[in-house]
């Protein structure tokens, strides 16, 4: 009996059906209650905000998990003595992030809260539903182990070797030996663009679509050439 390995990959493209804008609000200056009682009003509004999308259906959810507050030194030219002189300054920050499933009302939040003092938008992240992504993983996989049986079978037909059997087959990263070929891919990877907003009364949102690829490789057994 002869082994043939191959490898069987096949990709799914979907829109984005989430989109998760990371927020970052933060403050400082030379008194520690103004600056942290500057971000705690702010961060509320924007929580009160996102609540507010989630009850109403157009966000998934919220969360803030990530607070931070820090002192440090800050040197500033002196008009006196024409050199710099040292300032203690203070700064507090904290962190919000939205999930949401309209995108329309995501672009519109996007617009309000812009321009607002203190929040900087660090970046906006898609994704697709856990179930979409079952669905085309599901898919994939069996694209990507056709596959192996086809080039298999044309590695077989091309030597005479008659039909082919399949005796393993493995995701990626999980064959084992170390055989000194090429890094294996990930055998599951849905990729997705991450984009910052831009300064504007209005905010576009074009979302990547999504790729959710799969990556197999697989171990055949052909027969003896037949005598001719």
């Amino acid at each position: 009996m002869t082994r043939i390995a191959v490898e069987g990959q096949a990709t799914r493209t979907h829109p984005a059906e989430r989109g998760t804008v990371n927020l970052h609000v933060a403050f400082s200056g030379t008194l520690r209650n103004d600056v942290v009682d500057q971000v705690a009003r702010t961060h509320t509004i924007l929580v009160e905000q996102a609540r507010a999308h989630v009850s109403a259906g157009a966000a998934e959810k919220w969360d803030s998990d990530s607070v931070h507050s820090y002192v440090y030194d800050d040197r500033v030219r002196s008009s006196q003595a024409g050199g710099k002189q040292r300032v203690r300054r203070f700064r507090a920050s904290a962190r919000l992030s939205v999930t949401f499933r309209d995108f329309e009302a995501l672009s519109t939040w996007l617009a309000d809260i812009m321009d607002v003092d203190g929040v900087e938008i660090n970046r906006i992240s898609w994704d697709l539903t856990d179930e979409t992504r079952k669905t085309l993983l599901a898919e994939a996989r069996v694209e990507a182990a056709e596959e192996t049986a086809v080039r298999a079978q044309s590695y077989a037909d091309a030597l005479g070797l008659g039909p082919v059997a399949p005796v393993a087959i493995y995701e990626a990263g999980l064959r084992g030996g170390g055989n000194g070929g090429n890094a294996p891919m990930y055998a599951m990877r849905a990729s997705a663009g991450d984009y910052g907003a831009a300064g504007g009364a209005e905010v576009e949102l074009q979302p990547r679509d999504i790729d959710v690829d799969v990556t197999l490789s697989a171990d055949y057994e052909a027969g003896v050439p037949a005598e001719g």
